[in-house]
């Protein structure tokens, strides 16, 4: 009897134990990132998931894809259903913070600050508190040709303003004898496009201008300034002197084009600009080095995603979040970002980079220095999008004075101040 006692007893403690595994395994949650789950990237981070798994088995992570613009971001949380764990672009943590949409994820993650360059925190803070944590991004960087730089006896990337505008000269010339340019020197975004507005956001921050200041509690238009005047200036000779006659019609994918089919000997281009290089047979030797210096230093445009963990989530989803956060952001995570996406001939190419800046002394930046530049550029970054409301003064606005500067149709000192007065009306509704 008491043999039978035992053996029920340890079946009972059998039972409540395999349940309760059981119960581990089933507790699930879900990632929601800017792509396709099913698309290169999509899967590149599913192979991170994979490996968030093994070392968490009692957690199942499900990746989602889709859009996540502002109201997407406000459907997902305010039905009620959202993901546990949201990729947010930086320009929609503060501002969605503000509604009430994000956690506060200052006292399980503040202490991780030094990590990051402060910019790149700050992007991620409202009111002194932290609502998203850093995870992947870009910076945008000079991408140029380096067996074209050898063949006028350039040996290396210009440092500043002056030293961009005589290599492009130099680099615009004709390659077959025929009379007639066949390559030019720089390419620059023209067209009326979100594209503009970075690049020149860029210029913009290297002559020490700025996009928005607040007076009397309230955001204001300040492009319209001499700093501002002098990057447009600067930007609009280029555009005129050094890039092919159609900049007008040119978005970033297409200069990164006319870069990789030897048109333009420069360009401005994230990771993927040396990716697409390599990817399309090696044409020509690729090579990347800091944006060139303004009259007030250096400046490249970011684009860091932050994970964020919406209100609503509790229990032991929230704490698999912060697990699944905590991984994301860890150098294991961190360096399985660069395993990348694979590419249209099998091989596996970068499509971000993490963001930490201790990263760079990792084993794929010893072997693939090329990339070290686009983290060491979080440190000089250019802000796109100050404040919420400047999104909508770029679509509505500034693409399109920017675009008509680049035509000829109106001054730079012109487009300034119809950014400032239309700008104004909308920061101010």
């Amino acid at each position: 009897m008491k043999r039978f006692s035992l053996v029920v007893t340890v079946l009972l403690v059998s039972l409540v134990f395999a349940t309760a595994l059981a119960g581990a395994e089933e507790l699930s949650i879900r990632l929601s990132i800017d792509w396709a789950a099913d698309s290169g990237r999509g899967q590149a981070i599913q192979r991170i998931l994979d490996e968030f798994e093994k070392d968490n088995p009692g957690i199942k992570v499900k990746l989602l894809g889709g859009s996540q613009d502002t109201q997407n971001l406000l459907t997902q949380i305010v039905s009620g259903d959202a993901p546990e764990v949201i990729q947010v672009a930086y320009r929609n943590v503060k501002g969605l913070a503000n509604y009430g949409a994000w956690q506060d994820l200052t006292d399980r993650f503040g202490d991780n600050s030094d990590l990051y360059y402060e910019q790149l925190w700050d992007l991620a803070m409202s009111n002194g508190r932290l609502y998203g944590y850093p995870w992947l991004g870009h910076t945008i960087q000079l991408v140029y040709n380096k067996t074209a730089f050898e063949e006028v006896g350039l040996t290396r990337a210009p440092e500043t303003w002056e030293e961009l505008y005589e290599y492009a000269k130099k680099l615009t010339r004709d390659t077959d004898g025929d009379g007639k340019i066949d390559q030019w020197g720089l390419g620059l975004v023209g067209r009326q496009h979100h594209d503009i507005t970075w690049l020149f956001n860029m210029f913009a921050t290297q002559a020490g201008a700025e996009l928005v200041k607040i007076q009397d509690g309230k955001p204001r238009v300040a492009i319209n300034s001499e700093e501002g005047l002098e990057a447009l200036e600067f930007y609009v000779q280029l555009v005129q002197e050094v890039c092919p006659p159609d900049t007008e019609l040119k978005t970033g994918g297409e200069v990164m084009a006319d870069f990789r089919n030897g048109i333009v000997a420069m360009e401005f281009q994230g990771p993927w600009g040396i990716t697409d290089i390599w990817q399309s047979g090696n044409p020509f030797e690729v090579a990347a080095a800091a944006t060139p210096a303004g009259t007030s230093g250096r400046g490249a445009d970011v684009g860091p995603y932050m994970l964020c963990i919406p209100e609503g989530i509790t229990g032991e989803k929230l704490e698999a979040a912060y697990k699944l956060i905590e991984f994301l952001g860890s150098t294991k995570g961190q360096e399985l970002i660069m395993l990348g996406e694979k590419g249209s001939d099998g091989n596996f190419y970068p499509f971000r980079v993490p963001i930490r800046k201790d990263m760079a002394g990792s084993e794929f930046f010893q072997k693939n220095p090329e990339f070290l530049i686009f983290i060491e550029g979080l440190a000089y970054p250019s802000i796109s999008t100050p404040v919420e409301a400047w999104a909508q003064v770029e679509v509505e606005v500034y693409q399109s004075q920017l675009n008509q500067a680049v035509l000829g149709k109106i001054t730079p000192a012109q487009a300034l101040a119809n950014i400032e007065r239309l700008g104004n009306v909308i920061l101010n509704q």
